[in-house]
């Protein structure tokens, strides 16, 4: 009895930092430039909020931005791990966004190391790749092309397209033994079966046909009757790499002619219209929105990146052109933050970078 008594006290000392009655009366009282203290207060007393304390901060979105409020949520696992606060979150009259509640409760189910591990591979192959086609992009563009350093950061790159272009070098340097030997050995590490081996031999059918003729002396424009007909039953019925390229050789050097138009019915298709780059942007599943606007303390960008973007960056610009601040943002939506409480008022202009697309917008500060 004494030991249990050892133990509830002190779990009552640092619950809500000893007083729930309290804590729940400073957040229901706040009041917008109350913010940041607010945070730091409900932070500082994490991971040991209570139920009626983190439901009373859930509540306060006139003074807590979504963000705020799920950085709170996330500090406190063993509440989360209570389905009544998770569902509370979804059905209160603001809820928040379903990705975050998707995250609160893969938190709330705990994060394995295996986990963390995949993620991090995950980031380590994003970083890889792009190394790797800036190495490859660099050596295309030297005036002398070094084959082996070419091969070695497609190696790098990996995947059927690269080990593809690996063959490609080959013939460039007339390697035929090396060139039909990796193509062999593809449906064996890519485990083609089905439609994707079918396409595999049509592949190999061109490839040996480009062999051939480059044996021989010749160029795509002295095909015999029986190779031209060979590629023209590949273009007929491959859709993929060997299609597109029988269809190339046929239309450049024999005067056929394939059509991969849009079937549009009238010539509405034809008509001009009116080119809107945020509509474009959104189409690509670009999007970012500022709130509150205008601002005093604190605003939040809520972004959305395309499927492709493993980030992106927003900058914050005076009138003059000046930079103001920067953030780079992650994952595929979320909200970032901006403290403004010594950012001086006037107005900003916000610019979000995404792989080569920008959009842009205006923020007001007022004190």
């Amino acid at each position: 009895m004494f030991q249990n008594l050892n133990i509830t006290i002190p779990f009552e000392v640092i619950k809500d930092g000893g007083n729930t009655e309290g804590l729940v009366a400073d957040v229901e009282t706040s009041w917008p430039q109350d913010m940041w203290e607010l945070r730091e207060e409900l932070l500082g007393k994490s991971p040991h909020l209570s139920m009626d304390v983190l439901k009373a901060a859930a509540d306060k979105t006139e003074v807590l931005p979504e963000s705020i409020i799920f950085e709170i949520m996330a500090a406190n696992p063993d509440e989360l791990k209570k389905e009544e606060l998770i569902k509370y979150l979804e059905d209160k009259e603001n809820p928040l966004p379903q990705y975050m509640i998707g995250i609160l409760r893969q938190l709330a189910l705990g994060t394995t190391y295996k986990t963390v591990l995949q993620q991090q591979l995950a980031v380590h192959n994003q970083i890889k790749t792009r190394a790797a086609h800036d190495m490859i992009r660099s050596i295309i563009s030297d005036t002398v092309m070094n084959f082996p350093e070419l091969r070695n950061w497609l190696d790098n790159l990996g995947g059927i397209r690269a080990d593809r272009q690996i063959v490609s070098t080959y013939l460039t340097e007339n390697n035929y033994t090396d060139a039909l030997a990796l193509a062999g050995l593809l449906p064996g590490l890519y485990e083609l079966e089905g439609n994707t081996l079918t396409e595999h031999n049509y592949y190999m059918e061109v490839l040996n046909l480009r062999v051939t003729v480059q044996q021989q002396g010749r160029n795509i424009l002295d095909l015999t009757g029986n190779e031209i007909a060979q590629l023209n039953n590949i273009a007929a019925n491959s859709r993929g790499i060997a299609g597109a390229e029988a269809r190339g050789i046929l239309e450049f050097g024999y005067g056929y002619s394939y059509c991969d138009c849009l079937n549009v019915g009238d010539n509405q298709g034809y008509k001009s219209y009116t080119y809107n780059p945020a509509s474009i942007n959104q189409a690509y599943g670009m999007a970012l929105t500022v709130d509150p606007n205008p601002a005093k303390d604190w605003t939040v960008f809520n972004y959305t990146l395309p499927e492709n973007a493993a980030r992106g960056l927003i900058k914050i610009s005076d009138v003059y052109g000046k930079l103001i601040d920067s953030f780079t943002v992650t994952g595929t939506q979320g909200q970032k933050l901006w403290d403004t409480r010594n950012i001086r008022p006037g107005v900003y202009f916000y610019f979000y970078d995404v792989n080569g697309m920008t959009e842009s917008g205006k923020i007001i500060i007022s004190k």
